[in-house]
């Protein structure tokens, strides 16, 4: 099953939420209810402390019938955690985040690790807003793309070895890439299809609609 998990951040129509969300399971965490409100789309569940969703679309969708799991304020998750263990503990084979990206830099990074969870487990994530599609890699990844759309790939552990990569133009073939390099920004897609593999380590990809 998929799952999109949507939080508070800000997106735009041009991130193709609805349609996500239309097909998968959705989580709404805390102010991802507001996006769901204004997109008319009822949640599946509904989790945090509610502290950013306003009270009127909160009480809506109470009142509606759907599912809430509510945490206290002080705790030592973000809201889109709690989301994305219970898409985990229910068994999610992909899942999609919106609202995972926004003003605060912090929660967007803390949003990137968080995929972490979901590599370890198997599961494909993606963080997704209306510029950016970004996802972890520890193995191999198998990715839609477009001729001539920027792929930028950049370490998420110290050191990644045994880089190759397949239809991007400025191939890598068994390559190392460390922190602190810029080796893997801008790169170009050169087919509809790229294919990413590591030996060791993990990659953030970044596939970018400029």
């Amino acid at each position: 099953m998929k799952y999109v998990l949507v939080g508070s951040g800000q997106f735009s129509e041009k991130s193709n939420f609805k349609e996500y969300a239309k097909k998968c399971k959705v989580i709404a965490c805390d102010g991802g209810i507001d996006h769901c409100r204004k997109d008319n789309i009822v949640p599946d569940i509904m989790v945090g402390d509610f502290d950013s969703a306003t009270n009127e679309n909160y009480i809506y969708f109470k009142n509606m019938g759907v599912e809430e799991i509510k945490f206290p304020t002080h705790k030592d998750m973000t809201d889109m955690e709690i989301g994305m263990d219970l898409a985990l503990q229910y068994g999610a084979d992909e899942i999609y985040i919106f609202g995972g990206i926004g003003s605060r830099l912090d929660h967007s990074l803390g949003n990137v690790h968080l995929m972490c969870k979901s590599l370890k487990e198997g599961v494909k994530a993606f963080l997704i807003n209306e510029d950016n599609t970004v996802t972890l890699v520890d193995k191999s990844i198998e990715i839609n793309t477009h001729r001539g759309q920027t792929v930028s790939l950049i370490p998420l552990t110290t050191t990644v070895e045994g880089v190759t990569t397949v239809n991007l133009e400025y191939a890598l073939n068994n390559a190392t890439m460390t922190i602190g390099s810029t080796l893997g920004i801008s790169n170009v897609a050169t087919e509809d299809t790229i294919s990413i593999s590591v030996k060791n380590g993990i990659l953030i990809v970044f596939l970018s609609q400029d």
